[in-house]
Parts: structure tokens; C-alpha cells; sequence
């Protein structure tokens, strides 16, 4: 059966698309109980999390860490990877770095989304952050090979950043990185936004591919809204993809409504329409 997954927070976060932020135990007790075998955890810094208390945990509660989101290091504390201050990209960096390590002790991937920031200025201005963020990220890219992992990069649609907003952006910059241990990572409700065909994006991505999030258009729960995800899975299963699907959304009406809508609407459908894929 494809394995599913589900963003959270051990803390509450400015970041509104995390269920159970703050209530991380309760959180992944709910997802066991629901039948997901992942959760993915959004970071500010590895202090907020004791490593030794989530290894218990994953370990009771039968779950494997999907990935570490860390947009929130840019998003709450402004330490973005195309800052043009050199001193503010090299923070970033050293955050970056530390939540590689943390992750990577769960052979779990790192996102790369808002983390990166946004691009300010004149033309040439913009240039010389992109390849900034290129250098930087080429620099995580060998630290995490490293270390047993590899970073995941997200396009994130134009009303929020300026920086990285389709998959087409977002196969150019990791062409630049030119490393291997960059994989894309497709987001349903981004995609909505800025993909003339969500389906066939899949497609041309292939073995690119190396994580997915699915929220449907309102960012609700998957089913909430008009994203056609049995395609999607359809498309998924033609790439042969068999890494998470993970639901990154907004707790509405409440965290364990969201959560169950959820879980029921992906292993009815991946039941239904896609079998098993990995």
C-alpha cells in the first residue's frame, strides 16, 4: 500500500498548514491509529524537538519520519538562503545544516521551500541571490550525501514567493546545483496554482520525483475541494513512484477531523484506483 504521511509541528507556528501543531504525541498517536505509517515535521530549529524522545515515539507508535520541513527557519526568523547579506545566508546555512543532521539520523529527507526566500531588487540584484541559494544548497546537497540523505525542493506558487514557483523552475535550479542528491517535491495545492497540467507535470518530472504533497485546492483536507486526485495517483503509479504522499493542510474544522478525512479519502482511493505502488 503507497504510504502516507502527514505534516505537523512539535510547536504552534505562524505556518498555518500543520495539524496538531503543538501536540506532536497526541498528533502521531492519531495518525497510527488512523493507519498512516508516516509523519512529517516542520522545524524552526532542532531544539525544538528532542531527538531521543521522537525515535520513542516513532518507535511506539510505528511511524516513519517522512521528512523535516524547514521553510519556518525563513518564515519566523527571517534566515532565508538568498538573503543578500552574506552573514543572514550563512545563518541560514548553519540552521539548515543542523536539521540535516537531525534528520538525517532517521534517514529522513529535508524540504528546501520557503526556507529559500525571496528574491528583492534590480535584475542583476535577483541573479546574484539565485546563484547564492544555487552555491548554498550545492553545499547542503554534499553535506547531506554525506550524512545518508538528500534534500527535497518544492516550487511554491507566486503568491508567496518569486523564487522557485513550477516544477519547470524547479528542474532548471536543480540542474544548476548539479548534484544528485536533489529531488523534486510536488505540492497539489501549489500545483493547482501554477501547473497547466498537474497530471502531465508528473509525467515529465519521472524519477525526479522524490516526495508529493497532496492538499486539495482550498487547502482542506484531500476530497474537500476539486483537485482530481485519482488522476494524479494514476499519473503517480505511471512514473512507478513509491515514496510518500504526504498531507500537508489546514486543521479545519479541527486537527483530528482534518486528519481523519484524510486518511479515509487516501486508502479508499489508493485502494481503489492505484493498488499498491511501492
Amino acid at each position: 500500500m503507497q504510504r502516507i504521511s502527514m505534516a505537523m509541528s512539535p510547536h504552534p507556528s505562524t505556518f498555518a498548514p500543520l495539524v496538531f501543531a503543538g501536540n506532536l504525541e497526541e498528533g502521531m498517536k492519531a495518525l497510527a491509529e488512523a493507519g498512516f505509517s508516516g509523519v512529517e515535521i516542520s522545524l524552526c530549529s532542532v531544539d525544538d524537538l528532542d531527538a531521543d524522545w521522537l525515535a520513542d515515539r516513532l518507535s511506539e507508535f510505528d511511524l516513519k519520519l517522512s521528512a523535516v520541513a524547514s521553510g519556518r527557519v525563513c518564515l519566523e526568523e527571517s534566515l532565508c538562503l538568498c538573503d543578500p547579506h552574506p552573514a543572514i545566508r550563512e545563518m541560514a546555512l548553519e540552521r539548515l545544516t543542523s536539521i540535516l543532521k537531525l534528520a538525517a539520523r532517521f534517514k529522513a529527507p529535508v524540504i528546501i521551500g520557503g526556507i529559500r526566500g525571496k528574491l528583492i531588487g534590480e535584475d542583476t540584484e535577483k541573479a546574484e541571490q539565485r546563484e547564492n541559494t544555487v552555491k548554498s544548497l550545492r553545499r547542503c546537497a554534499v553535506i547531506a550525501a554525506d550524512l545518508g540523505t538528500h534534500l527535497l525542493l518544492e516550487p511554491i506558487n507566486r503568491y508567496e514567493t518569486n523564487f522557485i514557483n513550477n516544477a519547470q523552475d524547479g528542474l532548471r535550479l536543480i540542474e544548476d546545483i548539479g548534484h544528485p542528491g536533489v529531488k523534486l517535491l510536488l505540492d497539489t495545492f501549489h500545483m493547482n496554482i501554477e501547473e497547466a497540467d498537474p497530471c502531465a507535470t508528473i509525467r515529465k518530472v519521472g524519477s525526479r520525483l522524490g516526495y508529493m504533497h497532496f492538499a486539495d485546492n482550498n487547502r482542506l483536507a484531500p476530497g474537500q475541494g476539486h483537485i482530481d486526485f485519482p488522476a494524479l495517483l494514476r499519473a503517480l503509479a505511471e512514473i512507478g513512484y513509491s515514496g510518500f504522499i504526504s498531507a500537508e493542510i489546514l486543521p479545519i474544522p479541527d486537527d483530528a477531523t482534518a486528519l481523519k478525512q484524510t486518511g479515509q479519502y487516501l486508502h479508499s482511493l489508493i485502494s481503489e484506483i492505484a493498488g499498491p505502488l511501492s
